[in-house]
């Protein structure tokens, strides 16, 4: 490499160090975080992001509450599912998938389509009602609760 190339970089280095001797630290922020910082409201997020959070601001959201709809279907098709479900014969079959009747009801009462908007054909619940459900089918089956959880969190439901 040229003689002059090198001295050119150290001098470079050289006059940058006698500007600032002691380089401040920049604070790392993630692609995410940025995105949250700068998109308009955030809440209790952006105290959490910025390293403070606001305890007391986090106790007084409300908590959520389910429309009629929504708790009906938890207590009535949520409910049925959750007993025509059976992980230990699913697992236990050839098949090892849920079975014909467990899939039926599904397509027949909507589950795949628990946070589609009813103009499109779905049920329009909220994010509170789908996380509700998930839970209450997941407790009783696990393979379960995924397949109803996946199609309304990717894809269509999205």
């Amino acid at each position: 490499m040229p003689k002059d190339v090198i001295s050119d970089d150290n001098a470079q280095v050289k006059s940058a160090q006698q500007q600032d001797p002691k380089p401040k630290k920049k604070k790392l922020v993630s692609a995410t975080e940025r995105i949250a910082l700068e998109s308009g409201t955030v809440g209790f997020e952006g105290s959490l992001l910025n390293g403070k959070p606001d305890w007391a601001a986090l106790a007084e959201i409300p908590d959520g509450t389910l429309t009629k709809e929504e708790q009906d279907f938890l207590d009535g098709p949520t409910e049925q599912l959750c007993a025509i479900m059976d992980d230990w014969a699913m697992f236990n079959s050839k098949e090892q998938d849920l079975s014909k009747d467990a899939w039926d009801f599904i397509k027949k009462e909507g589950f795949l389509g628990l946070v589609i908007p009813k103009n499109y054909g779905g049920m329009g619940f909220s994010a509170l009602a789908h996380s509700a459900v998930i839970k209450k089918l997941a407790s009783r089956s696990f393979a379960g609760g995924v397949n109803v959880m996946v199609p309304n969190s990717l894809g269509p439901g999205e």
